[in-house]
């Protein structure tokens, strides 16, 4: 039996100003990116339902840090069991 899981997690900016808030991390629906080191991320938590992930979400957005990057939160989805990269990956240029 495959299960899904739900992986939050939450992107922050590091180089916004402290009153600031940190710029959407998405465009037309699909995440960002840029250089990584600049960037913050923390782990919310694993949820057996989108539903409570994003309840979640809602309660975040309230919380010092979360709150300056209110757009910064992204739902991962995963099936239990399942080979992820089972190729590896290649580092470097290509």
């Amino acid at each position: 039996m495959n299960r899904i899981v739900y992986l939050l997690v939450h992107r922050h900016h590091m180089s916004v100003e402290p009153e600031d808030v940190a710029p959407d991390f998405m465009e037309d629906g699909e995440p960002l990116f840029w250089d990584d080191s600049e960037d913050s991320f923390k782990v919310l938590g694993l949820y057996s339902s989108r539903q409570l992930a994003e309840e979640r979400i809602e309660r975040a957005r309230a919380l010092p840090g979360f709150r300056r990057s209110p757009n910064g939160f992204f739902v991962h989805e995963y099936v239990l069991d399942t080979i992820c990269w089972p190729d590896g990956f290649h580092v470097g240029k290509s």
